[in-house]
């Protein structure tokens, strides 16, 4: 949460953004009731991610930078029972890193467990974006293991 309100301060105080432009999601404080609109959750995350394609504040050229200070995990893409060219070098291997929502790894309404959020679904999200709100993206992640998000 501190990262995040930093970086929210640096956005208004000396890159001067508007307050009003700026959409935040932020962990739940320890031990304070919080609005679960606002929470970073799975679902709040790419509602506000896909949120961005159609809000009609955001004109096609101009800048958006999106801030994720969080968890971030990686998976194994197949195993070698799988993949005949697996090999236990972890350096040929290939994985799918993703974003930690704070929900993960719980139930949702629907009884289904509640996932991470890969890089692969990240990349359709900012290809959208970027589709219908031109190409001044910056996606700044402090977060472990999601270094093919920022291919």
């Amino acid at each position: 949460v501190a990262d995040a309100l930093t970086m929210e301060q640096y956005l208004v105080k000396d890159l001067l953004v508007p307050r009003e432009r700026i959409q935040r999601l932020l962990g739940p404080a320890n031990n304070t009731p919080t609005d679960m609109s606002a929470i970073l959750s799975h679902v709040n995350i790419l509602s506000l991610l896909l949120s961005l394609t159609v809000n009609p504040d955001i004109e096609h050229g101009n800048p958006i930078i999106i801030f994720f200070a969080g968890h971030g995990s990686r998976y194994p893409l197949s195993d070698k029972d799988d993949d005949p060219d697996f090999d236990e070098d972890e350096h040929s291997q290939k994985f799918v890193e993703a974003l930690c929502p704070v929900d993960r790894k719980t139930i949702d309404s629907s009884g289904r467990l509640i996932p991470d959020i890969t890089d692969q679904e990240l990349n359709t999200i900012l290809t959208q974006i970027s589709c219908t709100k031109g190409h001044r993206i910056t996606f700044i992640l402090d977060c472990c293991h999601v270094g093919s998000v920022t291919r």
